[in-house]
This record gives structure tokens, sequence and C-alpha cells, in this order.
């Protein structure tokens, strides 16, 4: 029981931080329409992307884990006060008009939360003891167990002498760590292959859903009278964004090898790879999109967050600067906005500075000691 509740408390504190970060990020952007599920969705790019700043510095420092938890615990902290100073208001807006919100779903809406309800369950009750899982698990575990970060090896307990490019410069396992560390009595494996999993499968659907919502626009007809809640500004939008997530899930659960995303999706939910498959690849083709439909406010800058947080995820965040230069430059081409090369680059730094810092440890020109 204890431990139930403690992963109940690890699953509310973490997507708290992430409502509010978003919060916090859409206030600072003076966005006009709040929601709380694209708020939660751009914090969780947010904290990952300054997760893998804060921990990969902490890691060439060689501080330990302690410290980064400190750190992280502040972080979290002011996230959550600023959040809740200049989000508030908009999360009792949103509480109250809920109900509106609903009407202009309508009956797909049911279908998307029991096809979310499905992919919960199955994550949680789905048994894993792969190497890779043993890896992700083991990592946190033990950089927990040993109070440090990298500096040991996993699977076997040995030292390691330099921290590898493939594992060092990707640091999402040891936010598990971090948790299990603020939340003391809360087994590392249970955070991350329970309440980790539970929290990307809502990213994925919510990535899906933002990518619908950015193919299915609304086009308000003005100077027609509203007759019923079906002909509702956002109701077109919402109702095939809600049809267009249940299909990802039906296309998902016909993927039947370890090549298909809907495998990653449902058995693999707690590793890096997953999270670029089916959260940050979603996400950057809707940027992609409502940058070409001239839809949202400020695209670079969430292309920037995805790319900061994929960084974080895996090694394959590579996928993701290769998309998004591929769905991004043609637009630029076409409508020669040339300035926008300067943004695009801006947004793929992250990506970009990985991919030159890992050549450059593969090749030996910078060397990572784990023990001075």
């Amino acid at each position: 029981m204890k431990i139930m509740l403690l992963a109940a408390a690890a699953l509310v504190l973490q997507m708290l931080v992430f409502l509010c970060l978003g919060s916090v990020v859409m206030k600072v952007r003076g966005e006009d329409k709040y929601s709380l599920s694209h708020a939660a969705w751009i914090g969780y790019f947010v904290y990952f992307g300054v997760f893998e700043a804060i921990c990969l510095g902490c890691e060439i420092t060689l501080l330990p884990l302690r410290t980064l938890a400190l750190i992280m615990a502040i972080f979290m902290g002011g996230a959550i006060l600023l959040g809740l100073f200049s989000g508030y208001r908009s999360w009792i807006g949103s509480m109250n008009s809920l109900r509106y919100r609903l009407n202009l779903h309508g009956i797909p809406v049911i279908f998307m939360l029991l096809a979310l309800a499905a992919s919960v369950v199955f994550v949680l009750l789905y048994y894993d003891a792969s190497a890779d899982s043993g890896w992700y698990v083991g990592t946190a575990t033990t950089a927990l167990g040993t109070n440090t970060i990298g500096r040991f090896d996993p699977s076997t307990g040995e030292r390691i002498l330099r921290f590898q490019a493939r594992y060092a410069l990707n640091c999402f396992p040891y936010h598990n760590a971090v948790v299990s560390s603020l939340l003391r009595g809360l087994p590392v494996i249970v955070q991350a292959r329970s309440v980790m999993s539970v929290i990307n499968v809502i990213m994925s659907f919510l990535s899906v859903y933002e990518l619908g919502r950015c193919l299915f626009p609304d086009y308000e007809e003005r100077g027609r009278k509203v007759r019923s809640i079906a002909s509702r500004p956002g109701a077109y939008s919402r109702k095939r964004a809600d049809l267009f997530v249940v299909m990802v899930f039906v296309l998902n659960l016909l993927s039947s090898t370890i090549y298909m995303p809907g495998i990653f999706l449902f058995t693999r939910s707690f590793e890096g790879k997953s999270l670029i498959v089916n959260v940050a690849i979603p996400a950057v083709l809707a940027i992609a999109v409502s940058m070409w439909r001239e839809t949202e406010q400020a695209p670079m800058r969430s292309l920037f967050w995805v790319m900061a947080a994929s960084v974080c995820f895996s090694a394959s965040s590579i996928m993701v600067l290769a998309l998004s230069i591929m769905s991004i430059l043609p637009l630029i081409v076409v409508r020669g906005k040339w300035i926008r090369l300067l943004s695009l680059a801006a947004a793929c730094a992250p990506v970009l500075a990985w991919g030159a810092v890992y050549y450059l440890i593969q090749h030996g020109a910078i060397i990572l000691r784990t023990w001075r």
C-alpha cells in the first residue's frame, strides 16, 4: 500500500510540474488560448530539456546524485510556485468550462479516453525482462545506490574509467533516480516501469492529439449564426483530432514487430527510444504542420524544447533533427523566408551540439574521465 501511495504521489507530482512549466511558458509567450493538456504537453518537453542540461553538468563535474536531486527539487518547487501564480486563473477557467469543451468533443472523446485507459492498463500490467529494461532500471538503481551519475556499469557493477558518449550524453534514466531519491521509499523499478510508463503513454496520446488538431483546424465562418454545439468554433477540430488519436491507437495495436511504433509504445514505454518514436516525432510533425498552416504563434520555440528533450531521451534524437529539416526546410524555400534558416538552426542547436560532442568523444578529441 505504501508503494502504491508513493507511486500515485510521484505521478501527481511529475504531472503537476509539467503543467506548471507549460503554464509559465504559455504565459511568457502571451498565448491567448489556454489548454491544460497543451500546457502539460509543452511542460513535459521543457522539463526534460532543462533536466538534460542540469544532469549533464552534474555528471561531467562528477557531482553526486544527491546534489542533482537537490537542484531538481529546487527547480521543481520553483516551477510549481510560478505555475500556480501565473496559471491558476487559467486552471479555474478551464475547469469551469470543462462541460462545454467536452460537448465540443462529442462522442469521439469517449473512444479516445477508452483507448488511453486501455493503453495505461496494458503498460502497467505488461512484464518485460529484456536487456534494455534491465539497463534502464539498472542505470537508475545504480546511480541511486552509489550516489553517483554514470560512474558505474549497471550490468557488472564495475567502475567506468571514461564516460561513453552513447550513454553519458542522454540523461533520461537518471530522472527516475532523482524522483526515487526525492520520494524516499519509492523503488526505482516502480518509478521507471510503472509511473514513467503511464506518463509517457499520456504524453504520446497528447502528441498525436496535437498533430490531429493541426491537421484538422477550424475555419470559422464570420457572420454565421451558431445554432448547435456541434457547429461552434473548436468542435470540428476537436472531434477529428479525437478520431485521429483513435485511428493511430488502432494502427499501433496492429503492430507486430519490434520495428513498429506500437511495440515501442505498449511494451517499451519506459525507454528513451520509445519517446523519440511516440512523443517527439508526432510533436515535430505537429509543429511543422502548424508552420505550414501558420496557426501557431511560436513554432520554433516549441521545436527547440522538443529537440532539447529528445537529446535527453536517446541518441536517436538525430531522427528528430532529420525530420525537422525535411519538413520545415521546404517551407522556407517555397515561401522564400530565408531569415527563418537562422531560427531553424537555433531550434536544432541542442541536437547539433549533441552530435558534435558525440563525434569528438568517439574520435578521442574529448576524453571525459569518471574518476580524478
